[in-house]
């Protein structure tokens, strides 16, 4: 069946702008989250280290608290620098494979169309996994699109995301991305 679509292209995503994308990502759904956590973490590992210097009994406990609260604030700022490093890694051992999207009047279909296997060692277990299918985005389920210098994020839920750099597109193409409908206020870098 032949899509209607407004826009149909095939492009890479180079690893710099999938970190920088990512960084960004991370900085607007994840970031705010942990930090409340972290302060939250913080005050109450306070409030028990203040109770330890002003309790005669059980002092050591209420270090051990505080300490184990510290412990999981540090934790909790640390995981998701540690997420962005794993998955630029597996990012990069991936090479660049070839998306492709279609963007209609209603929705945007983003699909993988090639794999470029050059940086991947043990190729024997991927010579049987065949391609995703294509995934489509309607604009009625809340769709959120950001446009940044380099790339465009295209955010289907507070889970996932898409990138489309900008460099891959022209100009007229890149006026039909800055009209996709959004369902959410904009913010400095929404379109």
């Amino acid at each position: 069946m032949e899509e209607n679509y407004q826009l149909e292209k095939e492009y890479t995503i180079p690893l710099e702008i999938f970190r920088e994308a990512y960084i960004q990502f991370q900085k607007k759904y994840v970031f705010p989250k942990k930090r409340i956590l972290i302060a939250v973490l913080c005050v109450i590992g306070a409030i028990s280290a203040v109770m330890g210097f002003s309790s005669e009994n059980g002092q050591y406990a209420f270090f051990l608290f505080s300490f184990v609260m510290f412990a999981f604030a540090v934790k909790t700022w640390y995981d998701p620098r540690k997420l962005r490093r794993n998955l630029v890694e597996s990012v990069s051992a991936l090479g660049e494979p070839v998306y492709k999207i279609g963007v209609s009047e209603s929705f945007i279909d983003i699909s993988t169309v090639a794999d470029d296997m050059s940086n991947v060692e043990d190729t024997e277990d991927m010579e049987d996994d065949p391609l995703p299918e294509k995934t489509r985005i309607s604009f009625a389920d809340g769709l959120k699109t950001e446009e940044y210098d380099k790339f465009f994020l295209i955010i289907p839920d507070n889970a996932s995301l898409y990138i489309l750099p900008k460099e891959k597109f022209t100009e007229k193409e890149l006026e039909i991305l800055r009209a996709i409908p959004i369902n959410v206020q904009g913010g400095k870098n929404a379109i």
